[in-house]
């Protein structure tokens, strides 16, 4: 088992990680004072983030009140999906640890229809 990234745990849900669209990966998100941890039900896999690696979180809302997730793209280039884990609760954890620059708003699938 991966060593845990965060001495002290700020918010915790349940999340799916999106791997790819066939690859998806349920399990528990952590929001911490070092990071972003995800940690999958099965396999023991994790996925761990540091705040100082974090390029940028694009906040997928719908409705302009739901929160369905979010995006995390890396300073290395990667990019990680996250479905739940508390996305709107998130926000205020992302604000602590990150610039205002950093964090996004990315259209809903509705809005990204329209034209």
């Amino acid at each position: 088992m991966a060593q845990a990234l965060n001495s002290k745990i700020l918010l915790s849900g349940n999340a799916n990680a999106m791997m790819s669209p066939v690859n998806i990966q349920q399990g528990k998100m952590y929001y911490g004072d070092r990071g972003m941890e995800f940690r999958a039900n099965t396999r023991g896999g994790y996925i761990q983030i540091p705040w100082k690696s974090v390029k940028s979180v694009s906040m997928e809302i719908i409705l302009k009140f739901y929160y369905r997730g979010f995006f995390v793209t890396t300073t290395d280039g990667k990019t990680f999906e996250f479905v739940g884990g508390k996305a709107k609760q998130a926000v205020n954890v992302f604000r602590d640890h990150l610039k205002p620059e950093q964090i996004m708003r990315r259209k809903g699938v509705m809005e990204r229809k329209r034209k």
